[in-house]
């Protein structure tokens, strides 16, 4: 097995050229595995309330970011934690599949739990060791950054794609199998990066404690304003995988085609990622939040009054769109209103808050789809549409940023 990483890096390829494959691969897998496990839960009878608290499983542990992000701080050598993940993954992804057919329900959980404890470090965790990887460099940590915002929207539309296809061929348990086995060649990949430098006792006593990151948040309206956008937003957003199987059955599709609709939210995330790399957005990042949220806003009530399943795939790919632009704002705002110092730990911050309401939209999403299946959108667009009132309504953005 350590041949393999070291073969790999005699390739010559690139280390960015490195990084961003085995961030596609691990990024493929996971973009793939809410639709996968709604599949598997419609397939084996499973109820919406059910397939959502599934959904939520493989997002709750992102929770725990911010502790995660200090023990990668604190590791010896971050490859070896997030190859182990990987593998890890790799492993319990399909225990949970098995489990779906023994049936064993705390089985199926406790293993997506796992799995969604090692999303956090493919995901980023992966993010946290680019810029060591690339360099001091301003313009080139810019350029990795966009290649890791590609590799984002690349597992957005390959993962829910792959499932798609691989259910015309194979069995649901046998092509989520499958799916899941990219994180071992992700690993791989991930152990020929080179090593980093070593830590030091001031390097850990630099790193700022818990009580200090959430005075940050307590004394900046920015951040705050920051920290409830993004939540709202990924609350908002997270109901359409959960719905995408539901929704394509209520316009007299296959439910099979619901993959092709969380595809087509990959495609738009990954064409406004593109768009970022050609047009950059160059606005304060406040505006930036308040814009792409009202856009954000008017696409879910645009998907919510969509009545046949091609205006069903306009609109996950227009969500898509302007939520890879949204993401940037949150990027730009999370770096520029955190102090000096303490950039890397405001990210992880946001990110938990993030994945934490991505989960509870995923649960609320599976809890009110059997009432109506277009009620949990209803939900959504609140949610964003009040967030939005209660940051922006009569308060100057710029004067907010203090």
């Amino acid at each position: 097995m350590r041949e393999l990483p070291l073969a790999f890096s005699r390739l010559r390829l690139p280390v960015l050229a490195r990084y961003v494959l085995a961030a596609v691969l691990a990024r493929t897998a996971t973009g793939g595995s809410a639709v996968a496990v709604i599949l598997l839960a419609n397939a084996y009878g499973a109820s919406g309330k059910a397939a959502g608290i599934l959904a939520a499983c493989l997002t709750m542990p992102h929770l725990l970011g911010p502790l995660f992000g200090r023990w990668l701080d604190r590791v010896a050598d971050a490859r070896l934690l997030i190859a182990a993940t990987a593998l890890i993954y790799a492993v319990f992804f399909p225990l949970a599949v098995q489990a779906f057919a023994w049936p064993s329900p705390w089985l199926i959980a406790f293993s997506l739990l796992i799995c969604g404890t090692c999303s956090s470090f493919l995901m980023g965790g992966l993010s946290t060791q680019l810029a060591p990887l690339v360099g001091a460099d301003k313009a080139l940590r810019r350029r990795a950054m966009s290649w890791d915002t590609i590799s984002y929207g690349i597992g957005l539309t390959l993962g829910p794609m792959l499932i798609a296809l691989l259910c015309e061929r194979y069995s649901i348990p046998v092509a989520v199998t499958l799916l899941t086995t990219l994180p071992l060649f992700a690993a791989v990949a991930i152990l020929s990066f080179p090593k980093g430098v070593s830590k030091t006792p001031q390097h850990h006593a630099a790193i700022p404690s818990v009580k200090q990151v959430v005075a940050l948040f307590g004394a900046s309206h920015a951040l705050r304003k920051t920290l409830l956008m993004t939540s709202a937003a990924a609350f908002s957003v997270a109901a359409l995988p959960v719905l995408a199987v539901y929704l394509s059955e209520s316009w007299h599709s296959d439910k099979q085609n619901g993959a092709y609709l969380v595809t087509s939210y990959g495609v738009g995330s990954l064409c406004g990622s593109l768009l970022l790399m050609f047009r950059p957005l160059m606005a304060d990042a406040l505006l930036l939040l308040r814009k792409h949220g009202g856009l954000l806003l008017a696409a879910l009530v645009l998907l919510t009054l969509s009545s046949s399943y091609n205006a069903g795939l306009f609109s996950y790919w227009l969500c898509g769109v302007i939520n890879a632009c949204f993401f940037a704002a949150t990027l730009a705002a999370r770096s520029e209103y955190a102090p000096e110092g303490s950039a890397a730990q405001v990210y992880m911050w946001v990110a938990a808050a993030k994945i934490g309401a991505a989960s509870l939209g995923a649960l609320a999403a599976g809890y009110w789809v059997d009432a109506s299946v277009r009620l949990p959108l209803v939900l959504s667009a609140s949610v964003l549409a009040l967030t939005l009132l209660l940051c922006f309504w009569r308060r100057p953005v710029l004067a907010a940023q203090s």
